[in-house]
């Protein structure tokens, strides 16, 4: 038993190593903040490698402590700008070079280098993604430009469009009716423009030029039922419901099994506060559109019946299921 107040020995000429290694882990794991600390850490791993050095040529057996120093490196490699940053609040490794002369293979004394490599290899890869993306835009500019982009027609036509809806559903109708009559004159041909001039002239009492437009609209369309439903379309957006409903009958009397008919002939029920008979032209309409296989009206159905159900109105219960067929 040794005295008391000694020291015991080392049991192993690796035990200092085992000890410089754990001081290493401890030092690293507490590298933020340290400042000198960070210095010292650069010594331990002199110490360290010094050791390895000394112990390799005695033969030992330090297969378990080079595995600890291995994963010390890969945390200080990890850790690298961190320690060079709290190193330069001292002064930078440069300026310890000219005190310590680190040989090459004592790696950790050239950090600095390592980090700022890193940080010129980061910026060359964002630069050149940058540059990638800049490329895909501008070709894909180009692409668009010459391939895909609308023509100036289609351009102002799409924007008189936009103005003309916006200003019904705000209620400016003679605003809107302006934008149609622009649209007329560069699309003559557009049955749709026609017929919601004749909406707009017949709402405001010009019922004249309401024939023409109708009998224009007419000329145009080939099939009596499409006519009917773009009218009753065109009354719904300008909320007239009496009107939506007597064009919805006229298609639904020309085919009666007319999804877009019942769809068109529900919104007129919605619109007046007639809940129960709403809901059965709209499992009517799904039926239909679920049979013709009309996705796009099957799924916007389904949401209005949804949102009819949801809102307390009807029995929860009297809404279409996915497989239902007529």
């Amino acid at each position: 038993m040794c005295a008391l107040g000694l020291l015991p020995e080392k049991l192993t000429p690796a035990d200092d190593l085992r000890e410089t290694l754990r001081q290493c882990e401890l030092e690293i794991v507490a590298l933020k903040g340290s400042s000198a600390d960070a210095i010292g850490l650069l010594k331990l791993m002199d110490r360290a490698q010094s050791l390895f050095d000394q112990l390799q040529a005695k033969e030992i057996d330090l297969r378990a402590e080079r595995s600890r120093w291995e994963t010390i490196e890969r945390q200080l490699c990890s850790r690298a700008a961190l320690l060079v940053r709290e190193i330069q609040t001292a002064g930078g490794l440069a300026q310890l070079w000219e005190t310590t002369k680190p040989t090459p293979d004592r790696w950790w004394w050239f950090l600095d280098e390592k980090v700022r490599h890193r940080r010129q290899q980061a910026l060359k890869r964002t630069a050149v993604r940058g540059i990638a993306v800049l490329l895909i835009l501008v070709i894909a500019g180009l692409i668009y430009q010459h391939f895909l982009a609308p023509d100036p027609l289609t351009k102002h036509t799409l924007l008189l469009t936009e103005r003309a809806e916006q200003a019904i559903q705000e209620g400016h109708l003679e605003e809107a009716m302006a934008e149609y009559e622009a649209l007329r004159e560069l699309t003559p041909d557009d049955a749709e423009v026609f017929l919601h001039l004749g909406v707009l002239y017949e709402t405001l009492a010009r019922d004249a030029d309401a024939a023409q437009a109708y009998a224009r609209a007419h000329a145009l369309l080939d099939s009596q039922e499409d006519l009917f439903l773009q009218w009753g379309m065109i009354y719904l957006d300008v909320g007239q419901w009496e009107s939506a409903r007597a064009r919805a009958e006229a298609a639904l009397a020309l085919n009666p099994e007319s999804a877009q008919g019942y769809f068109i002939l529900a919104s007129t029920y919605e619109a007046q506060g007639q809940i129960m008979e709403a809901v059965d032209a709209l499992q009517r309409a799904a039926e239909l559109a679920y049979a013709q296989g009309d996705d796009t009206l099957y799924v916007l159905i389904k949401l209005r019946l949804g949102a009819l159900t949801g809102s307390g109105k009807v029995d929860p219960q009297k809404q279409i299921s996915p497989d239902s067929k007529t």
